[in-house]
């Protein structure tokens, strides 16, 4: 009995040897027909193909990826975050902002929250005014996840349209 654990044992670590290798050099480490924070490619290719246009670059404040891109007539980055030295990062936020222009207030911002869930408004030390929707990536969307993603960020830039025209 303790002659075949010892086997055993041997053939586990002899199997683990050569499939590590193979798990290194995964040059995808989404994984296939997935969309990830961790492969900012995955991002761009998924938002392009809903018809966005996506340009990767990086963020001069964290190093991190940042994806620029419109929809509904807003200019919009969409930002990594939990990255480990600017890669590998965990989740995305996409987020349009505006300069102040006098009307950018805590009181504005609160009433677009107190009926908003997916998309939040911000105002910051400098008044410019943020509106931002979190997506969390770990594991990989498939595409018709992030299609749906894409689907509630433009719909809330609509309503982000339709507020600011009513006030």
């Amino acid at each position: 009995m303790v002659i075949r654990q010892v086997a055993l044992g041997g053939l586990v670590t002899v199997a683990a040897f050569w499939a590590t290798p193979a798990l290194a050099s995964d040059p995808d480490p989404c994984g296939v027909n997935l969309v990830c924070a961790s492969s900012p490619p995955s991002i761009v290719k998924a938002l392009q193909a809903a018809g966005y246009q996506a340009s990767l670059g990086k963020s001069e404040k964290t190093g991190n990826p940042k994806i620029d891109s419109a929809a509904s007539g807003y200019k919009f980055t969409v930002f990594f975050y939990e990255c480990e030295k600017a890669v590998k990062c965990g989740s995305i936020q996409f987020q349009v902002s505006f300069a102040d222009d006098g009307t950018n207030t805590a009181v504005l911002a609160n009433k677009w929250n107190s009926t908003k869930r997916f998309l939040q408004m911000s105002v910051d030390d400098d008044k410019a005014l943020a509106a931002s929707m979190d997506v969390a990536t770990i594991g990989g969307l498939n595409q018709k996840n992030f299609a749906d993603v894409l689907d509630w960020w433009s719909t809330m830039l609509g309503e982000l349209n339709k507020f600011f025209k009513a006030q």
